[in-house]
């Protein structure tokens, strides 16, 4: 059995001439310590092996509670007891543990295919209890008969030590790889040991395993996992330290792929690779000039060492025609599309079975990383208008997943040609015009958007027919009535429920407003005239009371529009006409209650917490930067591929009027309030 099974075996003969014997392995172990077995109230010293303290209910008398007949596994319950005297009484009540299963007993029989005495030690973690039973069965009946035993593998096919290494017990495993070094070699399911350690990320167990292999273990089988796979394919998840500890175990685990056709490095470059500086830095094209060397030093992953190995790994499609690139676009990791491309750029141009780059792949998955960091990076402008096999390109593919940041990427890079036609004689902008839904919606949505920019940059339609493009036709086909009908029905409900959402919030600043004008305005009332307001006269009195008289004709008039853009009996057109008129009323009451909150806190604390009333006044605006945000989100994300498209002189003027345009839209209210409040102010200072 080699040399640690001779020690073993030694240990035995020892130990039948002296009972204290402990071996030097068990010395190593946690095994030495004193322990306390709960269930006895004993602490035990392995080095005298009688109990230190004595039983306080029944002083030396040992008092396990089992039948006389034999008992199933999970009627042991072995945790809680790790003396000596529980393991023998434990042992000498489990009779079958180094023979068959009991045939007559059909329950007991079962358990004992499911679970073992050493199994079920092993899975609770009882490494005192372990050693016991494996020293009383290797003293009774030897060392052979104890390699049987732990050979013995229950219904899923796991032995002690596959329960050892599921819990981690590097010590455990330890233990049973001296009493039996080939062990390790009894695989699970067609999973050997060392992958088991090595996909649960147990560095030290892996190495334990390793080391007791031997050279006459099988080198193949002895790093097999499931779907032939193998310890790298595992190693690569838990890290750079775990995969260099493999790759020096046995050269070529790199080149072996599973039965879906992937290698280690298709597992590795799809994790997140563990940086020492942030994962944005990797978008931009400063990196490329930083030497490849320094470069390995910023990247704790174990794709640099899976390419050091073996670079020709990168050229390497999966049974699907994927390469370590696609698969690094597929799922979002822009470090490992930057080290692939690093070391390996002509797989840049690989295509899969579809026809398709990583570019392609990763618009198709949304990956908006890597996509940015092609545009970015000049090396990658020759794949930027490759066709598939249905002859799209990335920007067709963008325009068909509505994604507006890649598509502004895409468009932002000037080798991303516009008119290319894909199998079916389709440009982008025919793409754009089939998206754009009917009916009545956001003007902001995506699909409109994509449409528009696309016009502006000078996009053009294919030889077609504008009806075709939109499907417009008119056949005075049945169908087509039928189909007609039922979108209005669906603009109708969509005007409905579009138009109750919208009331509550305008009836609610109309309820506001009315409160704060005649119920208790800021500042109280004078006595003498009675009823005059006490800050009657200032400019911010002024101006608050314009902002709640506005806000409150605001939300009224446009509570009035939504009930009619909500009845049903109302024509489409005339119902979206109230409901657009009404959604700018609303927008803009919210802008003007934002006033009048503003203003009169203004008045209420700037007398005493001249300070506080301030920084209120600066926090308000925040409610209208969030109602605004989405539509400038949107306006800079398109004013890129403008500025990149159409150059600085024409972008100003476009960028300048649709901002100035929306401010106006907006912020009006501004304008008006505090213009009457100074006339008012210039009236009573007239009069005063």
């Amino acid at each position: 059995m080699g040399d640690e099974a001779n020690s073993f075996v030694l240990f035995l003969n020892q130990r039948r001439s002296d009972p204290k014997y402990i071996p030097l392995i068990v010395m190593h172990l946690k095994l030495l310590k004193p322990a306390w077995c709960a269930h006895c109230k004993r602490l035990e010293d392995l080095s005298s092996v009688v109990s230190a303290t004595p039983n306080p209910n029944n002083g030396d008398e040992h008092t396990l509670s089992l039948p006389d007949d034999d008992v199933a596994p999970y009627e042991l319950a072995l945790e809680g007891r790790s003396c000596s005297k529980c393991a023998e009484e434990i042992y000498k009540k489990t009779r079958r543990l180094r023979g068959p299963a009991p045939v007559g007993n059909v329950a007991l029989f079962r358990c004992y295919q499911t679970n073992f005495p050493l199994h079920q030690a092993a899975r609770s973690g009882n490494l005192r209890m372990l050693f016991h039973l494996v020293t009383m069965l290797g003293l009774e009946a030897g060392h052979a008969s104890v390699a049987e035993v732990l050979r013995k593998t229950n219904e899923r096919q796991e032995t002690a030590l596959h329960m050892a290494i599921s819990v981690g017990d590097k010590d455990m495993v330890k233990l049973l790889l001296w009493v039996d070094p080939s062990l390790g070699q009894i695989a699970c399911r067609d999973m050997s040991l060392i992958y088991l350690a090595v996909s649960q990320g147990h560095e030290d167990i892996a190495q334990q395993l390793h080391n007791a292999s031997g050279p006459d273990a099988d080198p193949m089988s002895s790093y097999s996992g499931p779907g032939g796979q193998n310890a790298l394919h595992a190693a690569v998840l838990h890290g750079e330290v775990m995969t260099q500890m493999v790759l020096g175990w046995k050269k070529g685990l790199s080149t072996i792929k599973d039965q879906n056709g992937s290698s280690p490095l298709h597992f590795s470059v799809s994790v997140k690779q563990k940086t020492f500086i942030p994962k944005w830095c990797f978008r931009y094209t400063w990196l490329q000039n930083v030497p490849t060397s320094f470069q390995k030093k910023l990247v704790n992953g174990p794709t640099w060492s899976l390419l050091h190995d073996k670079s020709s790994m990168a050229y390497e499609p999966d049974n699907e025609g994927l390469l370590p690139l696609h698969v690094a676009a597929i799922t979002n990791q822009t470090v490992a599309v930057h080290i692939l491309l690093t070391k390996c750029l002509r797989c840049m141009g690989l295509r899969d079975s579809q026809g398709t780059t990583f570019l392609h792949v990763a618009v198709q998955y949304k990956g908006f990383s890597v996509v940015r960091y092609a545009c970015q990076r000049s090396e990658c402008a020759s794949i930027m208008n490759v066709q598939d096999n249905n002859g799209n390109t990335v920007l067709h593919l963008a325009v068909v997943a509505e994604n507006l940041r890649m598509f502004c990427n895409l468009l932002t890079n000037r080798e991303v040609s516009l008119n290319l036609r894909n199998n079916k004689g389709q440009t982008a902008l025919d793409l754009a015009a089939g998206n754009i839904r009917e009916g009545f919606f956001y003007g902001r949505n995506q699909d409109k958007l994509i449409y528009s920019t696309l016009t502006r940059v000078g996009a053009k339609h294919s030889s077609c027919r504008g009806d075709k493009l939109t499907g417009k036709q008119d056949s005075g086909d049945e169908a087509e009535q039928a189909t007609a009908g039922e979108l209005d029905k669906q603009e109708s409900a969509k005007l409905t429920d579009a138009s109750r959402t919208l009331a509550v919030g305008s009836v609610l600043i109309a309820t506001m407003t009315f409160s704060a004008t005649f119920t208790r305005l800021p500042g109280g009332y004078k006595a003498d005239p009675a009823g005059t307001p006490t800050l009657a006269g200032s400019w911010y009195f002024d101006a608050f009371v314009v902002a709640s008289a506005l806000a409150f004709i605001l939300s009224s008039a446009a509570t009035v529009g939504l009930m009619y853009s909500g009845i049903a009996m109302v024509e489409l057109p005339i119902r979206r006409k109230h409901f657009l008129v009404s959604l700018f009323l609303v927008s803009s009451s919210v802008t003007c209650l934002t006033i009048a909150l503003s203003l009169g806190v203004y008045m209420v604390l700037a007398p005493v917490a001249h300070g506080t009333a301030i920084a209120i006044c600066a926090i308000s605006p925040l409610l209208l930067i969030y109602r605004n945000e989405e539509s400038l989100q949107k306006l800079f994300a398109v004013s890129g591929p403008l500025y990149a498209r159409m150059g600085f002189w024409v972008w100003l003027p476009w960028a300048g009027r649709a901002i100035l345009l929306r401010m106006l839209k907006k912020f009006w209210p501004f304008i008006v309030i505090f213009a009457a409040a100074g006339n008012l102010r210039n009236q009573h200072q007239q009069h005063g």
